[in-house]
């Protein structure tokens, strides 16, 4: 289980390459050579797919995808051929003298900028939401960019998927920033007769601001995440992957984790924490189990000793210095002819923390799920009532009257 961080546009930023070059361009692009002829095919517009489908009416076999390939070639040679009325037709005509296996690789190439442009379309929104996008857009004058695109005749082709969303989003965009720019100014005459009502209304907007942000960035990072392989398009990790942790961050938010709490429905992150809590308590147990071995074998052993020795102290005995130097030498450092008796206390730190934070599982208390909603237990006291009822008691101290 892992917590995805956040982004950057430097991690984003070449996952856009499709996009803007549908924005700028209109279509994409892919250069192939047959027999030495040097073809380069794009994705198809709208467009081209009404005039596709109109064409290849009552045709069988295969003379769609005659008509398909037909229509994506806008260059033969370095000759633009966007700028010519009847070239799918001429070129309709030229790929029948084709082998079949040569009109199998076109297709397949005209059916991967297809894939491409798919991708693209999917990636429009969270590019409209990165700043490089607010900047082309303006650089456009708040124009579409059919007529902008530096290539003769791409603006006939009709304004693609992309571009259309991308247009979309930013004309509303522009009617936004200025409706908030005029309602500023109200609220700056307003605030004169009612600066508190102004304050809560900035308050919420704030919020709003703040949980807007928050939204698009979260669709910039799903669509990074997806785009590398993390997660599947609907956001969920793949199957193999570790799964990702989300975190509350509105009062709504906060409030469903409590009554999933309360209810017994465990999110990513509670099944994390149980996790780990389960490890934990099985390592002290298994460590605690060990250490109450050791102590019995310990007192095993001291009984035995003193056994032998009938309770009597250990006698003295005096040694000589090469004696002694023989004796440390394999013992160690030690007292000279002291027995050391190491003892662990039954009780530690950890028994501590264990029975504090892990022995006793948490409980709702008083809240109870009513109705899909947290409310009261029936005669229970929330804690302010508690508080209230207390009663302080007043009684001498030790020494006092």
């Amino acid at each position: 289980m892992i917590s995805l961080p956040q982004t950057t546009l430097e991690q984003r930023d070449s996952l856009y390459d499709d996009v803007e070059t549908l924005i700028q361009a209109g279509f994409l692009y892919h250069t192939v050579s047959v027999h030495g002829v040097r073809l380069v095919l794009r994705s198809l517009s709208p467009g081209d797919l009404f005039l596709l489908q109109a064409r290849s009416v009552g045709d069988v076999d295969s003379n769609w995808q005659f008509w398909t390939v037909a229509t994506s070639i806008w260059m033969v040679n370095g000759v633009n051929l966007l700028t010519e009325d009847h070239a799918p037709v001429r070129l309709y005509e030229t790929l029948q003298m084709l082998p079949r296996t040569a009109l199998d690789i076109l297709f397949s190439l005209v059916m991967g900028l297809f894939a491409r442009q798919n991708r693209a379309i999917n990636a429009v929104e969270p590019y409209c939401y990165e700043n490089i996008s607010r900047f082309k857009w303006k650089g456009f004058n708040g124009h579409t960019p059919g007529h902008y695109s530096g290539v003769p005749g791409a603006d006939r082709l009709g304004l693609n998927y992309a571009q259309q969303m991308w247009a979309v989003f930013n004309e509303v965009e522009d009617r936004r920033v200025h409706d908030e720019q005029m309602w500023e100014g109200f609220k700056l005459v307003a605030s004169a007769m009612a600066p508190k009502g102004v304050k809560k209304i900035d308050q919420k907007e704030s919020q709003m601001r703040d949980a807007e942000k928050e939204r698009r960035q979260a669709v910039r990072d799903r669509f990074y995440y997806v785009s590398v392989g993390l997660l599947m398009p609907d956001g969920q990790a793949k199957e193999g992957a570790q799964p990702y942790m989300t975190f509350a961050k509105t009062a709504e938010q906060l409030a469903e984790e409590m009554h999933n709490w309360v209810t017994g429905k465990e999110d990513p992150h509670d099944q994390v924490v149980n996790a780990y809590k389960r490890q934990v308590i099985e390592k002290y147990q298994a460590e605690k189990a060990a250490r109450e071995a050791r102590q019995a074998s310990l007192r095993e052993r001291l009984k035995h000793e003193d056994d032998q020795s009938g309770g009597m102290e250990r006698p003295m005995v005096g040694y000589t210095a090469q004696q002694l130097a023989e004796i440390l030498k394999h013992r160690g450092a030690g007292v000279p002819g002291g027995v050391s008796r190491v003892f662990e206390s039954d009780r530690d730190d950890r028994d501590y923390l264990y029975e504090k934070y892990l022995e006793r599982n948490p409980d709702a208390g008083l809240l109870r799920d009513q109705g899909g909603k947290l409310g009261m237990a029936p005669g229970g006291k929330d804690f302010t009532d508690a508080v209230a009822e207390r009663k302080v008691p007043f009684q001498a101290g030790p020494g006092e009257e």
